[in-house]
């Protein structure tokens, strides 16, 4: 048995899962508890035209695609999709479970995301930006024929399939508010059904056809909540003021929902029973099924595949719901795999044939880095680089010859995508050997050797900046938000997430000793994630050091590198004599010549 299991965990040909990985998903899974069966509510015998929404009617049961004849050992075969960000840019790839070929869908050069099966495996919804600004598509997976779904300038994403397959549910950003919409792909009607102050997002639609459940952040925190089609009614299904709740995902009987839970990096797995009585009655109990993120369920209800993260590497892990540690990697990429979707489904023909062919062309990088290197006896060295135009002169900045063109490339695209030429004013880039720290740190700095940016932090002071607060592994960083110079719906999107107040420092008490608190509301209008294009171009966000809620220098949401997993005392010697490093720094701490990332995790 121990063997089998072994066969199914590694599969020839793909990136493994580290050891420490799989022990940690071996022992998450085995918390699954079987809950009992919650039945789901009977039908309504009609769903008539005085209701407060929209209200399509039950899809059938029998749309389904073909069976596979050689499903994967923890699932019932088909073919999972998802979004992966590579160069860049978002696109969309299907993974079979029969014999783990991969395929990538889209090539559009904007992004493509957040794709959902249709019921009857023909076609795949998703979200795109290649008409300037947020839509929905249609994408026909037998002739890959796209259809474009909405055409309004404000931003539409995560689409969510009705079972009968006539109406599209999906997030809608109108008037300054984030909110559900369901959209009748015959007509091109659609209806806003949720109108709270509060974001409302992540739509699925229910197998039953009558009931939408989706996350709100209308009680300071995410949790999931369900909209009934019959009368309009919400309920909160989880109501956990400590914790976030988000990616809904209903099995395909309707009994349950499962969902990810906690902090960014160390999202928990979870399963409710979908009874609206208990719920009423505070007495749901969601029980642990493993560590991950993103669910999406097998075709037959006994399986399950999610989004592990560890660290800078995605794993699309399936698992089987019926027993105990059965996993199996499906895929990993040092790109980031995003919202998961699993289908009976299984692309053949002419199509497939194409996307193969295609596979094996070769993508140009987002940039290309231009050497000028000097030889020091065996040593080659590089030159640090004037930035053009940065700070208001074409001398004030200077970085490393091995990342000045990425910083230059990135530049541009902050730019391209924000409105802002962001990257133009710099807080400071390299500084000398003998420079003089901030209070409270040491002179070892990515800065000396030429691979350390601080961004600008008047974009804060003016209200053109939000800073969200991350806890990876107890240790905090900071995701940085750039508000759009147009807010028309053509650059960024909404935010789902409230935003950290530094400010609120001033205040005392737990604001004080908290180094600030989360805002009270999430700021309207239309963002872009710096801190993912800049991983886009391998430059890299400092965590905060551990003083920081005391010192506001330690705070480092400013503070950007690239270290390419390099030790820093080999970027040293890449640019300067070793001797000169030693007679500059003397007896050097063990960790300077550890990589970056293990050291981060002493902080």
């Amino acid at each position: 048995m121990l063997k089998n299991l072994a066969a199914w965990l590694f599969v020839p040909g793909k990136a493994k899962v580290p050891p420490f990985v799989w022990l940690a998903l071996l022992i998450a899974v085995g918390y699954l508890l079987r809950a009992p069966s919650s039945p789901v509510p009977a039908p309504a015998e009609a769903l008539t035209e005085r209701i407060v929404v929209l209200t399509p009617t039950p899809g059938p049961t029998s749309i389904v695609a073909a069976p596979v004849e050689t499903p994967t050992p923890v699932g019932s075969g088909g073919t999972v999709a998802f979004s992966m960000r590579h160069s860049g840019n978002s696109d969309i790839y299907l993974l079979s479970q029969a014999d783990g070929e991969l395929l990538r869908l889209t090539y559009d050069p904007d992004e493509d995301r957040d794709p959902a099966w249709s019921p009857d495996g023909r076609h795949i919804a998703f979200a795109s930006r290649r008409s300037r600004g947020w839509d929905l598509y249609t994408i026909d997976v037998n002739t890959g024929t796209i259809l474009r779904i909405t055409r309004t300038p404000d931003f539409e994403g995560a689409p969510a399939w009705s079972p009968d397959a006539r109406w599209l549910a999906y997030e809608g950003y109108v008037d300054g508010n984030l909110d559900i919409h369901i959209q009748n792909l015959e007509s091109g009607e659609s209806q806003r059904v949720t109108t709270d102050d509060a974001p409302d997002y992540s739509p699925a639609w229910s197998p039953n056809g009558r009931y939408v459940a989706f996350v709100s952040y209308r009680k300071q925190n995410k949790d999931l909540f369900v909209l009934s089609l019959d009368d309009g009614t919400v309920i909160n299904l989880t109501n956990t003021p400590e914790q976030d709740e988000d990616f809904p995902a209903w099995s395909p009987s309707g009994e349950y929902l499962a969902y990810s839970a906690g902090v960014a990096g160390a999202e928990t797995l979870w399963r409710i029973p979908f009874d609206l009585d208990a719920a009423a009655r505070g007495e749901l109990r969601p029980r642990l099924f493993g560590v991950g993120h993103k669910p999406t369920w097998g075709p037959d209800g006994d399986s399950m595949a999610f989004v592990f993260q560890q660290d800078a590497r995605s794993y699309l892990i399936a698992a089987d719901m019926r027993g105990w540690a059965l996993a199996q990697e499906g895929y990993s990429s040092a790109d980031a795999i995003d919202t998961p979707d699993w289908s009976n489904a299984v692309v053949t023909g002419a199509f497939a044939t194409d996307l193969r062919a295609r596979s094996q062309e070769t993508e140009p990088p987002p940039f290309t880095e231009l050497l000028l290197t000097q030889s020091v006896g065996n040593q080659s060295t590089y030159e640090l680089v004037n930035l053009p135009d940065v700070n208001n002169s074409d001398a004030a900045e200077r970085l490393s010859d091995r990342v000045n063109d990425s910083y230059n490339a990135l530049r541009k695209r902050v730019e391209a995508e924000t409105g802002w030429d962001y990257l133009g004013i710099l807080g400071d880039s390299w500084r000398p050997m003998n420079h003089t720290p901030r209070p409270g740190q040491g002179r070892i700095s990515w800065h000396v050797c030429g691979r350390a940016v601080d961004i600008d932090q008047g974009f804060l002071r003016k209200d053109n900046l939000e800073l969200v607060k991350e806890t990876v592994g107890g240790v905090t960083y900071w995701r940085v938000y750039i508000r759009t110079s147009a807010q028309d719906g053509t650059l960024g999107e909404p935010l789902r997430v409230a935003p950290w107040d530094l400010d609120a420092r001033s205040k005392g008490g737990l604001a004080t000793a908290n180094g600030g608190e989360w805002k009270e509301e999430i700021p309207e209008g239309y963002y872009v994630d710096f801190t993912t294009i800049a991983m886009d171009y391998g430059w890299e966000r400092r965590n905060a050091l551990s003083n920081w809620r005391s010192s506001y220098f330690d705070i480092e949401w400013w503070h950007f590198q690239k270290t390419e997993g390099m030790s820093w005392y080999e970027c040293m010697i890449e640019l300067y004599p070793e001797d000169e490093v030693i007679a500059s720094y003397g007896s050097l701490p063990w960790w300077t010549k550890r990589p970056e990332w293990e050291v981060q995790q002493l902080w």
